[in-house]
């Protein structure tokens, strides 16, 4: 239960301290009194998000604080002396954006104050209401009034294990399709490579092969040419050489030291004539041979295409072929990796459809209660020919969702003899209002000792509605602390304890009050949200007679 809250320097608030206390909480003021601005000051408080610009201008810092009291040991992030019951939560804001948070003065995180937050209050926003137009959040109101988020959080987890083994079998079958594609790929190049087989050293080889072709005639010629003037016509080196023989013959037959000189010159005619034997037999033999050169240059041309293609040079080409050999273990392994993961695919999804069949049947059950139960609270809050039906779409076990097997929407039925239709289609403002606060009442009274906000909650009702509201959030304080904001007078009369919110400025700054109001007080500020003036006895009266039979109800 929230006893008190301390705001500091928080928008327009200067600072503001309020005491609360157990039963119906009512919070009463103008528009823009800044009623709200307390529900935000206190959210904040239990982790919610802000901007740095929440801090009031000339300040650096905004505060809130909070005491609550507690059962001793409920909270299990509490840490207290022996039994308190004291629990005390408190958020420091900086204008630099920053925030630090305490939990009975030891420093906490952002998060344990969410944790603890969500055990100790729930907050119903103004708004809310509008969550019934949207079906898909119908089947999330109806898992949390049969408490059914156990058996949700299961199929969702089976849900999402078969999704996720859905998306391992995808990749693992792009994977073989890789595989098997690339080992069709080696196969060719192989084949290719191994058709044109190639060695080491081929290409420089055919090069210079190529080159000697292309100069076939001008290497006969001049060879020709050398051979006529070094051994064939007359007057050749050779027979030139047959004088010199003479004298050398003389010069050794003269001087016997000189013999070494003709075994010289002997070696070197020698020499001479093999040149010209060899120039012999490349006149002779050596010939063009167009068909060998267009070999050679398709051979080259090959090799070139081949280079380009695989993007290596010979020795790499060669290297290649050693290496495409695909380890057949490789796509063996990835073959039963898909057949497993198929298997466990449809495992899965039997798994999946299991846990959405058991939820479905629960949905069901939960479903055939939760129509009793709104029938009964949309007859106190002024419906009483009201029909409410939880309407169940089965989905095809392909369409199955995180949610289950099922779309959930509800149906409502104002006035006799209409049939139900979708809430989006007929409902009004003032009969949202009234379905979300039944809807809110069954699912907090089953949550005794919290603290449960109601922030106009009553919006777009009004006269006998508005009274009818009011005994409901009365009977939701018999069990448990509620605060509402409220401008209905027929709601803030039923209240326990009544504060009211008002602005005022001084010395040129806004600033909010809050004040624990008397009876008296309370009779002038119910006779103004009546829009009564200040010397109206007869609203005044009217005012008392309704605390007066509050009161009554209230202790029946």
């Amino acid at each position: 239960m929230l006893t008190y809250l301390k705001i500091s320097h928080l928008a327009i608030i200067d600072e503001v301290e309020v005491e609360f206390r157990e039963g119906f909480n009512v919070l009463t003021g103008e528009t823009g009194a800044g009623k709200s601005i307390l529900i935000g000051a206190l959210n904040l408080l239990l982790g919610s998000r802000f901007s740095p610009d929440v801090v009031r201008t000339g300040e650096e810092e905004a505060v809130v604080e909070a005491v609550f009291d507690v059962p001793p040991g409920s909270i299990p992030l509490m840490e207290s002396p022996g039994d308190s019951r004291e629990l005390v939560l408190s958020r420091k804001i900086f204008r630099a954006g920053r925030s630090r948070c305490t939990i009975n003065g030891n420093t906490a995180t952002v998060s344990m104050l969410q944790e603890i937050g969500r055990s100790l209050v729930s907050i119903f926003g103004q708004h809310e209401h509008r969550l019934l137009l949207a079906p898909e959040e119908h089947v999330e109101i109806l898992d949390r009034f049969g408490r059914l988020e156990d058996a949700a959080g299961a199929t969702r987890s089976e849900y999402d294990q078969w999704k996720k083994t859905e998306k391992d079998l995808l990749l693992a079958e792009k994977r073989l399709l890789e595989l098997e594609r690339d080992k069709a790929q080696d196969e060719e190049s192989s084949e290719e490579l191994t058709r044109a087989s190639l060695k080491e050293g081929e290409e420089d080889a055919l090069v210079q092969e190529r080159d000697i072709l292309k100069k076939a005639v001008n290497i006969r010629e001049r060879a020709f040419e050398a051979h006529q003037s070094l051994y064939s016509r007359s007057g050749s080196i050779i027979e030139a050489l047959a004088d010199v023989r003479k004298g050398i013959d003389y010069l050794a037959s003269a001087n016997p030291k000189l013999i070494g000189l003709k075994e010289n010159f002997e070696d070197a005619v020698f020499r001479l004539e093999d040149v010209a034997l060899e120039l012999r037999d490349i006149v002779e033999n050596f010939h063009s041979n167009p068909q060998r050169l267009e070999v050679i240059e398709e051979r080259l041309a090959l090799i070139r295409r081949l280079k380009k293609k695989y993007g290596k040079d010979l020795p790499g080409l060669v290297a290649l072929l050693d290496s495409l050999a695909l380890d057949a273990d490789t796509i063996l392994k990835a073959r039963s990796a898909v057949k497993t993961l198929r298997a466990r695919v449809a495992d899965k999804r039997l798994d999946y459809l299991k846990a959405a069949a058991h939820l479905s049947q629960q949905r069901r059950r939960a479903a055939e209660h939760f129509e009793t139960s709104m029938k009964k609270e949309l007859k106190d809050l002024a419906m009483p020919a009201a029909v409410f039906l939880v309407a169940f779409t089965e989905l095809p076990e392909d369409k199955g969702t995180a949610m289950g097997r099922e779309d959930v929407e509800f149906f409502l039925a104002s006035n006799p003899g209409e049939d139900p239709r979708p809430l989006a289609r007929i409902a009004s403002g003032g009969e949202l209002s009234r379905l979300m606060l039944a809807i809110k009442a069954l699912q907090v009274e089953s949550r005794e000792g919290s603290t449960v906000i109601f922030d106009e909650v009553d919006a777009g009702i009004g006269g006998h509605t508005a009274s009818a509201v009011g005994t409901r959030l009365s009977r939701v304080a018999k069990v448990q602390q509620v605060l509402c904001v409220t401008h209905l007078h027929q709601v803030a009369a039923l209240a326990d304890h009544h504060l009211s919110v008002r602005k005022t400025v001084d010395r040129g700054r806004t600033r909010i009050l809050v004040k624990a109001l008397n009876h008296e007080e309370r009779v002038n500020e119910l006779a103004r949200m009546l829009g009564a003036g200040p010397e109206s006895e007869s609203a005044k009266d009217h005012v008392r007679r309704l605390i007066e039979a509050g009161s009554v109800e209230a202790a029946g």
